[in-house]
């Protein structure tokens, strides 16, 4: 069994593909989040775009918020993405849902947000592929980790942290590529050392835990 935690689109080779939403979306997947991405910001537009997001993000289907975040590499403005990433942080609270999390060069700013907010649901950094200091940090907050295409290339970070963040906080995703699925799975049981049976069952199990739903 193959899960695909975070994709961008529904290709059907996965038994769950959780698939990015807007608000806006007009069009719905089998399962996804909806969340408000920080590139693509606008402060005339947000207060409207929240206000969709909490009212669609009860839906049966919706299993987590996001993806949402922090990003300093992006032009939009950072006190605007703290205040929109808060918001988020509140509302998957408030709903009991996980948050899938976006970050780039903000991780200090991000665990602050998370604590100040009283955060208690399970947060989902995805794409990870950062150093293992780093890694050691979101590992001591209890943050799961999901790993993407960055394993295929033998010496990103993503492909040496992986063996150290531990299988129960495991999660693998396509993002935005085209990969499939199931090479990512393949080359996470070659990093990790274990058969690639072993490893669909930890990330089922793994799934079943945080989102409280039996597959």
């Amino acid at each position: 069994m193959f899960i695909n935690i975070h994709t961008h689109k529904q290709i059907y080779d996965a038994k769950v593909e959780l698939v990015n939403q807007h608000p806006e979306s007009t069009e719905k997947s089998n399962l996804y989040s909806y969340g408000l991405h920080p590139w693509h910001l606008r402060k005339e537009d947000v207060m409207w775009q929240l206000e969709q997001l909490a009212r669609l993000s009860g839906e049966k289907n919706c299993l987590a918020i996001g993806e949402c975040g922090l990003d300093k590499t992006c032009p939009v403005d950072f006190n605007l993405q703290t205040e929109v990433f808060e918001r988020h942080i509140l509302l998957a609270n408030t709903i009991r849902k996980p948050l899938i999390i976006h970050c780039v060069k903000a991780f200090n700013e991000l665990i602050n947000c998370l604590n100040m907010n009283d955060n208690a649901v399970p947060v989902i950094i995805h794409g990870f592929n950062n150093n293992e200091n780093i890694a050691k940090t979101l590992s001591d907050h209890g943050y799961y980790f999901s790993f993407g295409k960055a394993l295929l290339s033998y010496d990103s970070n993503a492909s040496k942290v992986i063996r150290k963040t531990g299988r129960k906080y495991l999660f693998l995703e396509t993002d935005d590529s085209d990969l499939s699925i199931k090479y990512v799975y393949k080359k996470a049981a070659e990093l990790l050392g274990i058969e690639e049976g072993i490893l669909q069952e930890q990330i089922k199990s793994n799934f079943e835990l945080l989102f409280n739903r039996t597959l």
